[in-house]
């Protein structure tokens, strides 16, 4: 089965790689000129991590991985109001079955893996599409057109491909209230005093955490409420607004914001999560952030976006050549805790970004009080969830 992915990101490099060793010839094509570095610090647990388990990843995982000392967290003037040993957490609510990594990161470690074995084409994206029977003709944006016998969206939030097979953006997305940037630093600032933990300085609907990163650097990512999403999504826009939305703090924030505008890779968007009642239409399916966003919030998006495709990949194997069997069960099979995790998400927003000094307080009493034995049991049964996939 000739298949076309479009989006050379997290969800569709493991879609790629699973398929190939399906033997199913794939082209990836992807929208940027070069992988993107850009994002954030990614947990990655659950699904994702069994999925990774069956396709023999956790070596490379854990080479990739950042074991940071503590979770801290302080004020505007950067004093401690919480700090909990990272290691003793990971142990009380994963087990040890959890990472820590950048997305570019992760990224790059799928890539190659399929490097020289599936075809990816850099600043590409579909720009037509035409379903004929059981077969879609694509016209790609370098001008040549081809036929495939599966074409999948997996190019995130703002997906070409569903607007072109489902419609527009905003018949689907729900905005949850929040603005997000993110970039790195070459060198940490000289009053970041503890460079091994992962900081974040929390007041009132805002926030902003650092982080170490190989090679000496610092990784940065910012988090505000807003009354609606931003439209101009421009680098000079997102420079703006975070001068306009953290300008009056102390600690390294100015020093933050001054060394933002020379970075060569820098994140913006609004917290958006994408709910939709289908996420096929004929040979056209949707996968990862294009179809199932959770939202930062709600957290395991590339960990959902490696477990969505090692389940498309495992159900069309199944179906043999009934791809539209194959898609339903797909849905079927991930859909509910998609659904689950962004009702999750939604509640979150008052535990990231408190509105009130009543709710920061109250979140630092309970993040003091997570480790306790009893608590952290509770806390551990409530956050599991039903495997994914077939014993």
């Amino acid at each position: 089965m000739k298949v076309l992915i479009c989006g050379g990101g997290i969800a569709g490099l493991t879609l790629a790689g699973c398929l190939e060793r399906q033997g199913h010839p794939v082209v990836v094509v992807e929208r940027a000129s070069h992988f993107r570095d850009e994002g954030y610090m990614i947990d990655f647990v659950g699904s994702g991590y069994d999925a990774s388990e069956r396709l023999g990843l956790l070596p490379e995982l854990e080479r990739i991985h950042y074991p940071i000392s503590h979770l801290t967290f302080v004020d505007e003037r950067g004093r401690v109001r919480v700090s909990l040993p990272y290691r003793l957490l990971r142990r009380r609510f994963f087990e040890d079955r959890h990472f820590n990594f950048l997305r570019g990161e992760l990224a790059r470690l799928l890539y190659a893996r399929i490097e020289g074995k599936v075809e990816l084409r850099f600043h590409t994206t579909v720009e037509a599409l035409e379903q004929h029977g059981g077969r879609v003709r694509v016209r790609l944006s370098d001008g040549t057109e081809d036929d495939f016998e599966l074409l999948v969206g997996a190019d995130g939030v703002h997906s070409q491909i569903r607007r072109l097979a489902f419609g527009p953006e905003e018949r689907f997305a729900r905005f949850v209230g929040c603005n997000t940037a993110a970039f790195i630093l070459d060198s940490p600032p000289d009053r970041l005093h503890d460079h091994a933990a992962f900081t974040t300085l929390s007041v009132r609907k805002r926030q902003v955490a650092v982080y170490p990163i190989r090679g000496g650097r610092l990784a940065t990512f910012f988090l505000h409420r807003a009354e609606s999403p931003i439209e101009d999504l421009s680098r000079e826009s997102a420079l703006r607004e975070l001068r306009t939305v953290y300008g009056g703090l102390d600690w390294i924030v100015p020093e933050l914001l001054e060394r933002c505008t020379q970075v060569s890779s820098f994140y913006f968007d609004t917290v958006t999560q994408i709910e939709m009642p289908r996420w096929s239409n004929g040979r056209v399916v949707l996968l990862g952030d294009a179809c199932q966003s959770v939202s930062l919030l709600a957290g395991q998006g590339a960990s959902m976006a490696v477990a969505g495709a090692y389940i498309l990949a495992e159900e069309l194997g199944a179906a043999g050549s009934d791809v539209p069997a194959a898609l339903d069960r797909y849905e079927q099979r991930l859909k509910p805790s998609i659904e689950d995790k962004q009702a999750a998400g939604r509640r979150m927003a008052d535990w990231f970004v408190p509105k009130s000094r009543f709710g920061l307080a109250l979140r630092d009493l309970a993040l003091r009080v997570s480790l306790w034995p009893g608590v952290s049991s509770m806390l551990r049964r409530r956050m599991a969830a039903e495997s994914l996939f077939r014993s």
